[in-house]
């Protein structure tokens, strides 16, 4: 079963995925606590891609006000997300209700790699290019803290062209 959202498919070669959204164990603590769209992973290579979608298409993207707030909402969510796997990683109790809601488990070993992919207009392509480098910035913290080398935000073109389950 494929994910649509923000005009951008999902469709994951696997089972190996679930959304926080639907999982009670995040929707006990949403409160102030933010999610990323869709999680997979690619037990081939023991990689869990951490996956937000967002349309971006109608949006004045120029406004300074608004991109700040994207760029701080994209870091949050990515921040949240992450910090939920760790505590299953840690075996903290409430990180069971959370677990619960995935069809795998990962390691310490497992790779983490973020993806936020944007459904844009062809005119803004320089504009989310300037995003990527300001998210990579303020979250590059938490990167080094996880280990996680592999962290963008990228046009729904580029994201199809690298990855074959992105439509």
């Amino acid at each position: 079963m494929a994910i649509s959202e923000s005009s951008i498919i999902l469709d994951f070669p696997d089972g190996n995925y679930f959304r926080f959204q639907d999982c009670n164990g995040y929707k006990a603590i949403q409160n102030h606590f933010k999610e990323m769209d869709a999680c997979w992973f690619d037990q081939s290579v023991n990689i869990l891609y951490i996956i937000e979608l967002k349309d971006w298409t109608i949006a004045n993207l120029t406004d300074r006000q608004y991109s700040d707030k994207r760029i701080w909402d994209l870091v949050k969510k990515s921040v949240d997300s992450v910090c939920m796997f760790m505590s299953i990683l840690l075996g903290k109790p409430h990180s069971a209700s959370i677990q619960f809601c995935s069809p795998f488990s990962i390691s310490a070993t497992t790779k983490i790699k973020l993806l936020s992919i944007v459904n844009c207009k062809n005119s803004d392509i320089t504009y989310i290019s300037a995003i990527n480098t300001e998210y990579k910035s303020r979250f590059n913290a938490y990167a080094k803290l996880f280990d996680i080398d592999s962290f963008l935000v990228l046009t729904k073109e580029k994201a199809c062209q690298r990855f074959n389950w992105i439509l």
